[in-house]
Order: structure tokens, then sequence, then C-alpha cells
């Protein structure tokens, strides 16, 4: 099988994965798969050793009872052991349900009881304890607990550490995917994955052999280099994630690209300055937090070096001029800009792991236009992407060199895609790669997928040039008592230009005017804070600061003043903690649980509005304010 001649997501309607998996083992099978960093040491895996263990992990399950179309759920941090137990349930004919390792007992009895899942992982001793706990434990027939150095003492009799449960099979791997290969399907269902939903209880989106294919195959489309170059990319974001987990299991399937996981995903900055990865995709949230970081050090350095620094910067600007105008490049500035980017950019970027990277999207939240020219002005071709769990890859991409931020590109240069956009703005997308349905949720699937389209819930607008924006999600739409509907998502991305502002929270549907929460970036707004030498020592006294408050106010003030009238915010305040999916107001991505966000921070949000007329109503109608 010659997955370098695929063009096409289409062309992969009838391969499956242990079809590919078993044609890098042949191709290739002393060739460095992946690597794992353990105490302080990076292990290269082979193919062949890679396979090995895949092959020994399925026969297990298959030994233990495991049939085709079984559920198996993985919960733990990224690792060889998480990629591991993925492939081997997904050759063994099992349906891989994953759950994010920061998951409560709640929401993973909720992903247990509601997949039927009948085997379990657990990344380590943490995650044991939570699944334990969930009260489903005991409908599991097998626990197995992936970190190789688990103890394994005092738990119940059904939990098994990863190279028990295997004991001393030898399987012949490439005869044991060949035949795996035979028995799948293309469109077998191989994973659910559980989208954390900012309403109500996630949905298992349900993706097949295809599914997972077509939607790593979407990468390849976003550039050259991506399918000529070889890469290094670190695992950094859950493996639940569709990103994440496309990076480990499926993109290495059909690219040149190798695998990284660090020790944990917790040190994954140091990981990503360890690799210096070639090809990193990210939200924007991880792009705000290094390039603070590299401005602290660029603002940190001696008179001399922040006046090459700034003189570097007016060269980047008149070089990004030329670039976005597209006209001739002039030769004196592109001259000039090379060796400001190799004498003063690229020993930034070094510091953070950026240095060698080639390609860099990010997706899942819009990009502040600031931010992303920042990167520009440094040399790293940044670009956005749109995609959603339920598409799996990704729809729209930017092609542009040097584009700008506030769209999200064009559609896939792949003729089996097709995107369109219905007449109240929504967008919809029909391709190989889309999710099959939400497990045990027919409605919600029948609304999302009708004669072949994904519905997709965002409402777009297309540009002049054929460029799609992103306006917001359909049902998060703000009713104002004044009779305004404004979207909360366009001024929040406003707010989030600021770089001392990492999150911003709009409220106001039903009342009089808009306000919004603040969560400040807490490395800029200390470094700001230290530079003052105000006492601020943790995120909380930021919170707290009457000159935080000010720096923030007029931040928000700069927004204000790009807003219509009707869009502005009246009043603001700065949550005295950072927003996390632990305190249940954000998802593992980072997208904001509104309902959960406006129940936790009510007498906050209080305190914003003035309710004396009303309360003057309530009272005169007899009722209690």
């Amino acid at each position: 099988m010659n997955v370098d001649a695929i063009t096409s997501g289409a062309e992969l309607a009838e391969v499956t994965v242990p079809q590919l998996f078993n044609a890098r083992l042949a191709d290739r099978p002393d060739a460095v798969a992946y690597q794992q960093k353990r105490h302080g040491e990076w292990m290269a895996v082979t193919w062949k050793d890679y396979a090995q263990r895949v092959a020994n992990l399925a026969s297990a399950l298959q030994r233990a009872g495991l049939g085709r179309g079984d559920r198996v759920a993985i919960m733990g941090d990224a690792s060889q052991e998480w990629l591991i137990a993925d492939m081997a349930i997904m050759c063994a004919g099992g349906v891989m349900v994953g759950v994010y390792f920061t998951s409560s007992p709640e929401e993973v009895a909720y992903c247990l009881k509601d997949s039927g899942a009948t085997f379990a992982f657990a990344g380590s001793e943490e995650q044991l304890h939570v699944i334990l706990g969930s009260g489903q434990s005991s409908g599991l027939k097998t626990i197995i607990v992936l970190d190789p150095d688990w103890a394994g003492d005092a738990v119940p009799d059904n939990v098994v550490a990863l190279d028990g449960f295997c004991g001393t099979i030898a399987a012949d791997a490439g005869r044991f995917l060949r035949k795996q290969g035979t028995m799948a399907k293309s469109s077998d269902v191989v994973s659910i994955g559980y989208t954390s939903g900012t309403t109500g209880n996630p949905k298992g989106a349900m993706l097949t052999h295809l599914s997972i294919l077509a939607g790593a195959h979407c990468v390849t489309t976003f550039g050259p280099g991506m399918r000529a170059d070889a890469h290094r990319v670190v695992v950094h974001l859950p493996m639940s994630h569709t990103v994440a987990r496309a990076q480990a299991t499926t993109l290495p399937l059909i690219l040149n690209i190798m695998p990284y996981f660090g020790e944990s995903t917790a040190d994954f900055a140091q990981t990503i300055k360890e690799v210096r990865p070639t090809y990193f995709m990210a939200p924007p949230r991880f792009y705000q937090r290094f390039a603070a970081q590299i401005l602290s050090r660029a603002h940190a350095g001696t008179t001399k070096q922040k006046q090459d620094y700034q003189f570097a910067m007016k060269i980047a600007r008149k070089a990004l001029d030329n670039r976005r105008a597209g006209s001739a490049p002039d030769p004196f500035v592109s001259e000039l800009f090379e060796v400001c980017q190799e004498q003063i950019f690229l020993p930034l970027l070094a510091e953070v792991g950026f240095d060698q990277l080639k390609v860099a999207f990010t997706s899942s939240a819009a990009m502040p236009s600031e931010l992303m020219s920042l990167w520009q002005l440094w040399g790293l071709h940044l670009k956005e992407c749109y995609g959603q769990t339920e598409l799996v890859g990704a729809n729209l991409v930017q092609m542009a060199e040097w584009p700008e931020a506030g769209n999200v590109g064009v559609p896939l240069h792949d003729p089996a895609w097709e995107t369109a956009v219905l007449e109240d703005g929504e967008m919809i997308v029909r391709g190989p790669g889309l999710f099959v349905g939400y497990w045990n949720k027919l409605e919600e699937t029948k609304s999302a997928l009708r004669d072949g389209w994904l519905y997709t819930g965002d409402i777009v607008e297309i540009g002049p040039t054929g460029l799609f924006k992103l306006i917001d999600r359909k049902k998060e739409i703000i009713n104002t008592s004044n009779g305004k509907s404004v979207s909360p998502t366009q001024i929040e991305n406003e707010i989030r230009h600021s770089p001392y502002i990492s999150e911003a929270a709009v409220i106001g549907e039903g009342r009089k005017y808009l306000t919004a929460l603040i969560e400040v970036d807490a490395t800029a707004t200390m470094d700001w804070a230290k530079s003052r030498e105000l006492p601020i020592t943790r995120y909380s006294d930021l919170a707290e600061s009457e000159i935080v408050v000010r720096l923030i106010e007029a931040e928000v003030a700069k927004a204000n003043s790009r807003l219509a009238r009707a869009e502005q915010i009246k009043a603001f305040r700065i949550l005295p903690e950072e927003l996390s999916p632990e305190n249940g107001v954000m998802t593992p991505t980072r997208k904001k649980r509104r309902k959960q966000l406006l129940e936790r921070y009510r007498p906050l949000i209080d305190t914003l509005y003035d309710e004396s007329e009303e309360n003057l109503i309530k009272a005169e109608m007899g009722a209690q304010p």
C-alpha cells in the first residue's frame, strides 16, 4: 500500500487502521516510530517494537473476552502506553472510549455508563482511584493500569498492571495485523469521542476507520511541507482530544512524522524546548503563554539588547507589511529581516523551543490579531484552521503565506470535502472524515447529520476574497433587555486582544447592558506588576489590586473603542481564580461552559448590575426584591 500516493481523503474509503499499521511495519520495521521520555531519559521505539506491543495487548484483550464492537475506555495522561492501548483496541476490533484524564468521578461514571464500556485503562494510580470512585468499576471485566511504575497494592480483583495483563503472550505482529485488517471494514466504529459540551452532558461522537484516517489526511493538505518534510511533534494535549490523538495515532500512519511524549503533559513547555518541534497545533492560549515568556525575556535584556530588539521589530514590521501587501519584497528590507531573524528572533524563539518550527497552526478559539501578527513578526508562519470533533480533521484552513487573523481561511483543497453556508449563516460540511452519529443519542444525531451534511452550529461570513470568518455559535446570542441581539464571542475576541487578558466572559442576557468577567494573563500581568514593585505574589492578588484593575480598565476601554455602542462593556470584574476544567467552568480544550460559569460566579456578577429600578418595581407590585 503506497500511502505517499494518496492525494484525497476519498481514497481511504476502503482502508483500515490495521492495514496501514501493517504497511508501516513492513516498510520501516527498524525506523523509529515515536519517542518517550522516562526518568529523565528519551527512549526511541521502532515500528517493529511498537507493533509487537500492540499485537500482544490486542491479543490479551481478545483472550480476556473483548468482542468486536465492545467498548474500552482509556483515562490517562498522554504517553506511549495510551497510544499502544488505543491502537490495540482498534486493531482487536474494539471501540476506544476516550476519557479526559482530569475528569471527575461523576464525569467518568457518565462516560462508562453511557458507552457501556466492558474494559478500562487507567493511566496512573490517580486515574485508577477516580475510576474506582465512579461507582461503575465493578461492572468492568478488567481495569488495566498503564503506568509501568505502578505498585499495585490493595486493589480489587479486576484491577491488573499492563505487563501482568499481557502475561507471556508473544504474538506474530505482522500476521495478527494482516488478519485483523481482513476482518475490519472502513465503516466499523473504532472510537467514541466525548465532546465536552458547554451545556448539558457530553455527547459521544462515533468515529470509524474512515473518519479518523480521512480526518488526519486533511492535515496533509495544509501545505506542501506537511507531506514533503519529516516532522517532529510534541503530544501535549489530552489524547482523548481529536488533535492529540491524530498526532500520536493516525498521522504517523500517513505522514513522515514522529510523536514525542514527555514525562507528563504538565511538563509540555520543557518537552517542547527539548524536542524543538517542526509541527505544532494548539489553541491560541498556548501561543499567548509562549509569547508572554518571549516578551518577558526580550524586555529583561541589557540596554543594548533591548535597543537591538526594537530595531529588529521595526524591520520586521516593514517586512511583514510587504509580505501581506502581496507586492515584490524590498530586497534591502528582506536581507535586513533575515539578519534580524538569525541574530535576534531565532534565539528568542529558542527560549520556548520554537526555533525550528516550520508548520504552526491554531484552532478551537479565535486568535487575537495582535498575537498572530507578533508571531509573524518574529518569523513564524502561524496560521488558523477550523475543525471540530464531529468532522475529525479541518475543512477550513488559511493557505496564504502570511495571513491576517480574523478569518479561518478557505475550504480544503480536496474535492472529497464540501463546505456550504445556509441562509441563516450556518456552515455545513460533508466529506469522508465525518463522524457517523452520537452514541445513544438519536435525536441529536438527526439534528447534526442531515442528508450527509454536518450542521456545524457555527455562523460564518464569506468575505469578498473567499475567506471564511467565524461570527458565533448559532445558539450563543445574548438578547439584552433593550432588545439588542449581540454576539458574545465577537466581543470576547476584542477583549482578548489585550496581552494582559487571557479570557473574558460577556454577561448580559435579559440585562440592560453588557458586562464581563475577566481572567487576567498571570504571566504577563505578574511581570507588569513586578516591574512596578507591587506586592503581588499570586493570581488572587491580581484581582484585588486596584492598580491592576486600572490596567484592565484601560484594556477594556481599548476594546470598547472598536465595538458598536450596544456591544460595549459597561463594567467588569477580575475573576479571583484562573478558569480551568477542575473548577467546572471550562472544557479541557478551554471552551467556556457558560451555564456553569454563570452559576459559579453569580455573586460576583450581581455586583456588576444596579438593580435598584427593578427592585423598586417589585416592591411596588408587592413582590420581594
